[in-house]
């Protein structure tokens, strides 16, 4: 019951962000809706080229999948707010609700509008596996670009996640669990 109560807790945080922030940056609003790939490791400038081709060649759709909608908001600089649910985190015995809100810098050219991103959130991990954590902070970054010159897009990124801390079932665990997403979406801009 107390997991059942944390998830809705943040579920009724994250709308009220949501619901909150949306009418302060009116302009250049937009909805994605995307579905993706998680996998185990870091996202650097040296892996970031390689990763989209590996999890491509290495996806196993019983063990990794991500899908979520995300609002973002601003010209040059803006903000996203992204609440993702993810049936078989890390492993497939476990799954996990991600909540991040995060800064963007998004340069407009046309109708290709490339961006970094970087920000703070919650993971909530359950399950019977090793990978069920409970609920920690985490640290998103990433990129991706969004191709869409009227009301209707694509949108295409490649992020990192840390969690710092992490201890399962009251093992002291890894300092830090990293882990890669890659995700391609649909954007609806209003």
């Amino acid at each position: 019951m107390l997991i059942r109560s944390r998830l809705a807790t943040l579920l009724f945080t994250a709308m009220l962000a949501i619901c909150c922030v949306r009418p302060a940056f009116a302009e250049n609003a937009d909805l994605t809706l995307f579905g993706g790939i998680q996998h185990q490791g870091k996202l650097t400038f040296q892996s970031a080229p390689g990763s989209a081709s590996n999890f491509v060649q290495n996806f196993n759709p019983r063990t990794f999948g991500v899908f979520g909608a995300q609002i973002s908001h601003g010209k040059l600089l803006g903000g996203e707010h992204t609440l993702e649910y993810a049936p078989n985190f890390i492993d497939s015995k476990s799954k996990a609700l991600i909540y991040h809100s995060n800064l963007r810098v998004q340069p407009s050219f046309s109708f290709v509008k490339p961006y970094g991103t970087a920000g703070i959130g919650v993971v909530h991990s359950g399950g019977n596996s090793l990978s069920s954590f409970g609920t920690k902070f985490a640290f998103n970054y990433g990129g991706g670009v969004t191709l869409a010159g009227g009301p209707i897009g694509v949108n295409m990124d490649v992020r990192g996640y840390a969690v710092p801390k992490v201890s399962i079932i009251g093992f002291a665990g890894q300092q830090r669990m990293d882990f890669v997403q890659v995700t391609t979406g649909v954007v609806f801009r209003f």
